[in-house]
């Protein structure tokens, strides 16, 4: 398992990175994060149904894509058309979002037959929706912090911390072991892991927001006591997203998502704790003064 995230994960990793380079260079309209967002909501709809598809419950998870897929996409409506000038006030993604709740309501109607499911599967319906493309439309929506000025930087940090934490948490649960951190939803997981997870996710949010901003931005670096705070919080998102994931498979009996990537399991597992962590890093990134213009 270990040899096969040492192999596979920096593959991954140039990859995303190499993606969002050449993105960079197609403007803020950034059509490759559309495409390749795109194909992670579909992804995780599928999965996301296979795991919940228990009991009485019954989803469909070409319905949950199109929808996932049509709400993550009304974040682009206003770099791409000029009705980003006439937007609903509660915004395009959340008028795609309602109108995704009315083609659910729509289907279980249509597909009604005796009473006993259908509430179960409609709201398992709407709650992977809003976890695949809310939180995916959330993390997105980094890309264009100070009107797209710090081009990846934001939506960076985000996977930065996470996977800084996760490392640092795997190395150091299993050096130090001890307590369990949660038992219930994921016995495996310990109060040293965590610990190790929040120290390792700080310290790699601090070097990559002082690194990234003064060289891929003409921002510079904000407050040591700003930068430090958000790496903070992020890391403890980040196990809050992990969490939240194993909440669902634990009360459907399942152990890990349908595998994707050899020594990673599945896209869900290997997401959770970036898009838990999307709408607060949108939070902080608005609140916290993260980065300064030069004078």
């Amino acid at each position: 398992m270990l040899a096969q995230r040492l192999v596979v994960g920096p593959i991954l990793v140039l990859t995303f990175v190499g993606l969002l380079l050449l993105d960079l260079k197609l403007g803020t309209g950034a059509p490759i994060l559309a495409a390749l967002a795109s194909v992670l909501v579909a992804r995780a709809a599928w999965e996301y149904c296979q795991l919940v598809n228990v009991r009485t419950i019954r989803t469909d998870w070409r319905f949950l894509a199109i929808f996932g897929v049509a709400t993550l996409l009304a974040n682009w409506i206003p770099h791409w058309t000029s009705a980003g000038t006439h937007a609903p006030q509660f915004g395009w993604p959340l008028l795609v979002f309602s109108l995704s709740l009315v083609g659910l309501f729509c289907k279980a109607m249509y597909q009604f037959e005796t009473p006993g499911a259908t509430i179960e599967t409609l709201g398992a319906e709407v709650l992977g929706l809003a976890y695949v493309a809310i939180f995916t439309s959330a993390t997105a929506q980094l890309r264009w912090v100070w009107d797209g000025e710090l081009l990846y930087l934001p939506l960076a940090s985000v996977v930065v911390i996470s996977k800084c934490g996760d490392i640092a948490a795997y190395f150091t649960g299993r050096a130090i072991g001890g307590a369990k951190l949660c038992p219930r939803l994921s016995p495996g997981k310990t109060i040293a892991g965590g610990i190790g997870a929040v120290v390792g996710g700080t310290l790699g949010g601090w070097a990559w927001l002082h690194w990234g901003t003064l060289k891929l931005t003409d921002f510079q670096p904000g407050p040591l006591s700003a930068l430090m705070l958000y790496g903070v919080v992020m890391s403890l998102s980040g196990m809050a997203g992990d969490l939240a994931e194993s909440l669902i498979k634990r009360d459907v009996s399942k152990k890990d998502a349908p595998a994707l990537f050899p020594g990673f399991g599945g896209l869900l597992d290997v997401l959770d704790s970036v898009i838990f962590c999307g709408p607060i890093a949108l939070l902080l990134w608005t609140l916290l003064p993260l980065v300064r213009r030069v004078e």
